[in-house]
């Protein structure tokens, strides 16, 4: 049998190769019957012709929204200062290449790894891709969508799907861990969800998530904090735009259920004090109607109107409540503080900026 196998192969590649049109066509069979003598399955790649750069970055760009894990390219022309992979560099997308060069033809296969946001915010676009994310991420993207579904069902405005989307998140989730070693699945949706806490990149692409989930229009900004690298989302009602930082309105130490609204839906004057960004990349954001104070009538402007404010809220039996002042100030906590004594209360707590207009949040025990 080892004296006949030899000529059978040659036999065959020699039938091949008259009805083969050139060299390739005689290798690819070649590889086909000694991948079947092995026992193994031999897969020839597909390859796209590309004659210029145009067609190259376009034929990536397709890869990469479709999440296609490579593709091989013939590429004519090629030039290699043309074709530089620093070209490709992207923070949703890792591309690496391999191949060959015969004269001023190529012959290369680009390997993608994507950020898993990346990943998922695809799935949403294109649900036809959802068999592109690995077994985890798949749970949490069915998990997000039914959990949407659940806490938007009885929401009857968009403003009302953003708040109960925005509590969702600030009551379920926890900022972290701390650390300069943060890491890479802190920054995920999927890891924000399974773990039960991340960072601003996890929170602001939940939010962003769930809110294409619940048909609102949102859009990434991408800045800094305090002086830090920060992201959050900007959202557009009624044709107007407003700055929403869900990670800033759920401060460490996380506290359960304590709601904060001091980046809900505010101005570009508002959150610049502590924000910045490139302002000339995004909409302007000027409108305040929907600013959460504003809308549920929160905002006071005088001393009269603090301390009916704050006894409407405890005769009510509420023991956190959040305010903002308008052509207002309050000097320290203590203006606060003395209007809630010999109300059975122990401890109070209160956040805000004193000396200036601000938003306060007030906590009782």
């Amino acid at each position: 049998m080892k004296k006949i196998l030899p000529i059978i192969i040659a036999i065959i590649i020699m039938t091949q190769t008259v009805a083969a049109d050139n060299m390739e066509d005689v290798i690819s069979a070649w590889k086909t019957i000694y991948s079947g003598i092995k026992g193994a399955a031999y897969e020839e790649k597909s390859s796209v012709r590309i004659d210029n750069k145009e067609e190259w970055l376009n034929a990536i760009k397709k890869a990469n929204l479709n999440l296609e894990n490579s593709i091989t390219l013939n590429i004519r022309n090629f030039k290699a200062e043309e074709y530089e992979l620093s070209q490709l560099k992207s923070y949703d997308v890792s591309t690496t290449a391999k191949g060959n060069v015969n004269e001023d033809r190529a012959r290369i296969t680009y390997s993608f790894e994507y950020n898993p946001n990346y990943k998922m915010l695809r799935v949403l676009a294109n649900e036809k891709l959802y068999s592109k994310l690995d077994l985890e991420e798949k749970q949490v993207y069915s998990a997000v969508k039914q959990t949407t579904a659940d806490i938007i069902k009885d929401c009857k405005t968009e403003y009302d799907r953003e708040l109960a989307i925005h509590n969702f998140i600030t009551d379920s989730y926890k900022y972290g861990p701390a650390g300069t070693n943060v890491p890479r699945r802190a920054h995920t949706i999927t890891g924000i969800v399974m773990d039960k806490e991340g960072i601003c990149e996890a929170y602001a692409n939940l939010f962003y998530m769930m809110c294409r989930l619940a048909k609102l229009d949102v859009q990434f900004v991408t800045g800094s904090a305090n002086g830090i690298g920060h992201m959050w989302v900007m959202i557009k009602l009624d044709g107007d735009c407003y700055h929403v930082d869900v990670t800033s309105d759920d401060p460490a130490p996380d506290v359960p259920y304590r709601e904060r609204y001091d980046y809900f839906n505010v101005t570009d004057e508002d959150i610049a004090r502590t924000h910045t960004w490139e302002r000339e990349d995004y909409p302007s954001c000027t409108a305040d109607k929907y600013n959460y104070h504003i809308y549920n009538g929160y905002v006071v402007s005088t001393g009269e109107e603090l301390e009916k404010f704050i006894n409407e809220n405890l005769n009510a039996g509420k023991t956190a409540f959040t305010f903002r002042t308008r052509n207002f100030i309050i000097n320290s906590a203590e203006e606060i503080k003395k209007l809630t004594t010999n109300r059975g209360f122990y401890s109070i707590a209160v956040t805000g900026e004193y000396g200036k207009e601000s938003t306060y949040n007030v906590t009782l025990k």
